[in-house]
């Protein structure tokens, strides 16, 4: 029968989409240096502009002070540009972060280094991909708004609301 493979696959799901373990480890070792220096953008004369929309953040989870965000930034004018960080009002941290599949064959979290964000199409942070952690922020539910910046290499400061609610206001197909 399916019904044990089909519930297992479905946990793996519900986890990798922003479900989190209570005990589930944020801490960054065995992670990746992202302090390493990159490279700067080429400038190709066109200063770019992100249009940032769809711009959500999960509520607390029982009581926990970490929660996730998300959102979709596309160029509407340049060629490239690179989100550096995110800084939430009230949060300790914000930290980018993806999931992978270990050799064990359980989804883990990890931290990654600044996204570039092109022409070719959206830079997606959505639950199951990559998304903002937020670490430290008084607790927030669904309804509330939170304030926020997207810095980005060549484009500087961009300011965002983060809606807080459960389920995504949309999908990047609808962008």
């Amino acid at each position: 029968m399916r019904a044990p493979g089909l519930i297992a696959l479905l946990a793996l799901g519900v986890a990798a989409c922003g479900g989190e373990a209570p005990d589930a480890d944020h801490s960054m070792a065995g992670h990746a240096d992202m302090s390493a220096e990159l490279a700067p953008l080429p400038d190709d004369g066109v200063m770019p502009v992100v249009d940032v929309r769809a711009v959500w953040m999960r509520p607390h989870p029982g009581g926990r002070d970490v929660t996730a965000a998300y959102f979709t930034a596309r160029l509407s004018e340049g060629e490239i540009d690179r989100l550096l960080e995110a800084r939430i009002d009230g949060a300790e941290r914000v930290e980018m972060h993806s999931h992978s599949m270990s050799t064990e064959g359980m989804m883990q979290m990890h931290q990654i280094p600044p996204q570039d964000v092109t022409n070719a199409g959206p830079l997606v942070f959505t639950p199951g991909g990559r998304h903002l952690m937020v670490f430290g922020l008084p607790t927030v539910v669904e309804g509330d708004t939170v304030q926020g910046v997207l810095v980005f290499e060549r484009s500087g400061e961009m300011p965002v609301t983060f809606a807080v609610r459960n389920m995504p206001p949309g999908q990047p197909s609808d962008y």
